[in-house]
């Protein structure tokens, strides 16, 4: 959580620079009780923190688990994605003036109602992306290397000693130098996925409408169908009716994919 610092900053910006409304959801104390809501591990919270605000943790899943000292007194909120808030769990809390989302996304917030209690919710849209890049990329590398495969077969005492043997153990296998990947969403993290992958050898092609202006973008039906690996950022299902999910489905599958990987993250972004 090295961008966390960022996150905390804007908790105490938020508290002490007066962005809530004047409409108020409950007493504002000398010392405002800081949250986090549904993890434990306070460690980088604690030391920026502890000369301005008392922090506790909940390590709950739902508002249920949480204590009644926190839902009275709770000025601001620290938040994984493992807790949903609704307006029915927004209500509980009577001195709320800040959620802060320790990640990119903020759909498990009801934004509306935040909005109407005069309680203010950030994002650290930064969080995380080179771990996940990183580990993206070992997915994508595991796909064409088949490591996995390999590993699997030695377990189980299969010995590999002539390239035949190889060849069947790892079936599937390939160059990476020359081969293709398509990246649907092209943002923090799929242009870090990006810059690995060109390391590697790889082509990049990617489809992502809501880049910005001066952005080359291709026809998604031509990129797609070169595509030999598929990443994406984005939830594909077979009942969404999108442009992008019919290409996907339309498309994607029609190629030869030495793989294909998901990682859910928030669509769109804004």
């Amino acid at each position: 959580r090295g961008v966390s610092h960022l996150t905390l900053l804007k908790l105490i910006c938020c508290i002490y620079l007066g962005i809530r409304p004047p409409i108020l959801n409950g007493p504002m104390h000398p010392r405002p009780l800081v949250a986090l809501l549904d993890g434990r591990d306070c460690t980088v919270e604690m030391p920026v923190l502890k000369d301005v605000a008392t922090v506790a943790f909940c390590d709950a899943q739902s508002t249920q688990e949480i204590h009644e000292k926190v839902l009275n007194e709770a000025v601001g909120a620290l938040m994984y994605h493992t807790i949903s808030l609704s307006r029915d769990d927004l209500d509980k809390f009577k001195g709320l003036r800040i959620i802060v989302r320790i990640g990119s996304g903020f759909d498990n917030v009801d934004i509306k109602a935040a909005a109407e209690l005069g309680i203010a919710v950030c994002n650290v849209p930064a969080t995380s992306v080179e771990e996940t890049a990183d580990t993206s990329m070992c997915l994508i590398l595991n796909l064409y290397r088949r490591v996995t495969w390999m590993h699997q077969a030695m377990r189980e005492g299969t010995r590999a000693s002539s390239v035949e043997q190889i060849r069947e153990v790892a079936s599937g296998a390939a160059r990476i130098r020359g081969e293709t990947l398509g990246i649907i969403g092209l943002g923090r993290v799929g242009q870090a996925v990006a810059l690995r992958a060109k390391a590697f050898g790889f082509s990049v092609m990617f489809y992502d409408p809501y880049l910005p202006d001066g952005v080359e973008t291709c026809s998604s039906t031509l990129t797609v169908c070169h595509c030999t690996a598929a990443s994406t950022s984005t939830t594909i299902t077979s009942s969404t009716t999108s442009p992008l999910n019919r290409c996907v489905r339309e498309h994607f599958w029609l190629t030869r994919l030495a793989g294909a990987w998901w990682m859910r993250g928030p669509w769109p972004r804004h």
